[in-house]
Parts: C-alpha cells; structure tokens; sequence
C-alpha cells in the first residue's frame, strides 16, 4: 500500500495507505498480546521442532529471507518516500529482515505439519481393509 501511495503522490491513497497501517499494527499488536496472554496459542513442541535443520535448509531458509527483507525493505522505503533519511534504510532493512525470517519459519513450521499430516495419512490407508484396487491405487 506504501509503495502505491508513494508512487502515485496521491494524498488520498496515503491516506487510504496509513489507516491501513494502522489497522494492521493493531492487528499485530493484538496477535502477539494474545500469545502472551493465552497459555495454548503455542502448541507444545511444533513439528519444525522434530525436524533437523540442516545446513544445506538453512543456508535456503537465509537467502530467502535476505531477498523477502530486501524485498520488504525497498517497498516500504518507496512507501515512506525518497524524503526519509538513507540513514533510515538500514534499520528498515533489519526490521523488515526480522520480519522476513519470521514469515520464512512459519511457512517451514507449516511445511512440516503438512509433511506429518501426509504421512499420517498414508499410514492410515495403508492399514484399510479394502484392496488397493478398490482404493483408485494401482
């Protein structure tokens, strides 16, 4: 929304752009209050947590980051407009790469639920009683 606003000088869009911030701050804010308010918010030991994380993933998982944060970093950067301090752009860059690596975890936290889930899966039509002709397996 930054971005757009930046580009297109519309005060209307910024506007539009900063109510929209701040209604996801609030969001935000509001997310990480209910962590540390609700006790069952984070389960117990996530599947990424059984899963090893190897050098060949993480060395992955920090490039990835590295370009979403750039990636991040530049549109806010355009979204604020060219006026802001160039001091102002590392610190963007930090927060925006924080930001960045959170988003990576979840999406590998979420990869690996869903590898767990698949595997259940399996298992669980592996032991039915059917044939596996009459499953649609050949």
């Amino acid at each position: 929304m930054f971005a757009i606003s930046g580009l297109s000088h519309s005060i209307v869009l910024r506007i539009i752009a900063y109510i929209g911030a701040l209604v996801l701050a609030l969001l935000i804010a509001a997310d990480v209050a209910r962590g540390f308010v609700d006790e069952h918010s984070f389960p117990d030991q996530p599947a990424s947590a059984r899963t090893p994380l190897t050098w060949p993933m993480l060395f992955f998982r920090l490039a990835l980051t590295g370009i979403l944060g750039s990636t991040y970093t530049f549109l806010v950067f355009v979204g604020i407009g060219f006026w802001a301090s160039f001091i102002l752009l590392p610190f963007l860059f930090v927060i925006c790469s924080l930001i960045a690596w959170r988003n990576v975890d979840l999406w590998y936290q979420e990869g690996a639920v869903f590898e767990q889930e698949l595997k259940e899966m399996e298992r669980s039509q592996g032991h039915s009683n059917f044939p596996a002709a009459d499953r649609g397996t050949h």
